[in-house]
């Protein structure tokens, strides 16, 4: 397992090894080099070649997570957010996020697992999961009554006359049945004991491989999933099941992950790969929502207004460039606009105070704010920009006047504390 934070580099071979730059063996580089570059023009790229020296280097960017190469090299990316080389509270942060978002329950077994820290983010995750299983075991593994049509030698059930009589001669003395079965065979086991298999497959931890296989022995009269979209709608919201609903958002994760970069040939890794712009985008809006007053409504990633308005032809007028700002806030009664507000997972330098740096605040970025200003709030409000905090950006920057009535303020998120300006309002 190779460790290496957002940003950093990766070297072919030698024996660099720190947070920032690590060396991985040839075959993982060469691997990387082709294949780490997406495919498909619509997806982003998980690694940029750099200049090293006079040699190349990979730079690991916009996602984190766990990454294996076909040569069984693990590469676990974790977020920047801070400057210090903490593995720990970035592991912690990231963790942090990932259960908010996906809504994964960490609490319950975090007393335990505060010295699981030191273990690898991907063995920690699934140390997670078959705690959440070996729960649901406990508290009893539900059935259900099954439909099953089958031939017999004895009679069970209901007797199924038309096939009974059309049998064909010499085959009189079996018996074509239907009855209903108490089994294990559901759904909801069905994708657990799938999840669990895989994760055994994935796992390295020895505490992880014995509690899974504890686990796969519980639910061996269980069969694997050969449907997981199917089974996944079929999962039943009954209240017997309330025990389940945690392991739910797990196996979604585990079955269902679509990773974000277009690998090519038949490689079967580990690639659980988290988009960390999106990752923040969605816990920042989910930390803001849980703190509004009850008065107040926020919403995501809104269509409501366009840029423009066009009439292509003799056709019909259309609304062309939607602006989709990250969250809105509005009053529920009226449902007047109080607020827009845009996450960026950039870094900027409340140092760099000058008209040619301008706080390493792209261009592009205000000039969103601007049209997001003139068309959720008439140009008239406060807008915000949020960034993640970090050493060189902790406070909020003096505010962007694009006129007397529009402001937009730059603020940060302390990801580690949970602390921002929008919180305490």
């Amino acid at each position: 397992m190779i460790a290496v934070r957002e940003f950093g580099l990766l070297l072919n071979g030698g024996d660099k090894s720190s947070i920032d730059c690590q060396s991985i063996p040839s075959k993982a580089f060469e691997w990387l080099l082709v294949n780490g570059q997406s495919n498909n023009q619509e997806l982003v790229d998980l690694i940029k070649v750099k200049k090293q020296g006079r040699s190349i280097a990979l730079q690991v960017i916009n996602y984190v997570g766990v990454l294996e190469t076909p040569c069984g090299t693990r590469i676990e990316i974790l977020p920047k957010i801070s400057e210090k080389e903490d593995n720990q509270t970035a592991t912690k942060v990231l963790l942090k996020m990932l259960s908010t978002v996906h809504k994964l329950n960490m609490h319950r077994f975090e007393n335990s697992s505060l010295q699981t820290l030191k273990r690898p983010l991907f063995e920690i995750l699934i140390g997670y999961f078959l705690n959440e299983v070996s729960s649901v075991i406990k508290k009893g593994i539900r059935n259900q009554y099954t439909r099953v049509q089958a031939r017999k030698p004895y009679l069970k059930g209901q007797l199924q006359a038309s096939k009974q009589i059309n049998q064909r001669p010499g085959c009189l003395n079996s018996f074509n049945v239907a009855y209903d079965e108490f089994s294990p065979d559901r759904a909801e086991n069905r994708l657990i004991r799938t999840a669990v298999s895989q994760v055994i497959k994935w796992s390295k931890n020895s505490d992880n491989l014995r509690l899974g296989s504890e686990l796969q022995f519980a639910l061996d009269d269980i069969p694997n999933s050969k449907n997981y979209v199917l089974d996944f709608r079929q999962w039943s919201k009954d209240r017997s099941l309330v025990h389940y609903r945690a392991v739910k958002p797990w196996c979604e994760l585990i079955l269902s992950y679509q990773s974000p970069i277009s690998f090519s040939g038949g490689h079967e890794g580990i690639s659980m790969l988290f988009p960390m712009e999106r990752l923040f985008e969605q816990y920042v809006a989910i930390m803001l929502e849980k703190s509004l007053h009850h008065d107040l409504t926020l919403r995501t990633q809104t269509r409501d207004c366009s840029l423009v308005t066009h009439t292509p032809g003799l056709g019909k007028p259309q609304d062309w460039f939607r602006l989709k700002p990250d969250i809105v806030v509005s009053d529920k009664s009226t449902g007047e606009t109080l607020y827009v507000a845009d996450t960026k997972w950039k870094r900027i330098d409340e140092g760099k105070a000058t008209a040619k740096q301008k706080y390493l605040i792209k261009q592009s970025d205000m000039y969103q704010m601007f049209a997001y200003g003139q068309n959720y709030l008439d140009g008239e409000g406060v807008l915000y920009l949020i960034y993640p905090a970090y050493e060189c950006f902790k406070k909020s920057l003096p505010p962007f006047s694009f006129n007397h009535r529009l402001t937009t303020k730059v603020i940060p998120y302390d990801l580690t504390n949970d602390d921002c300006e929008l919180l305490r309002m």
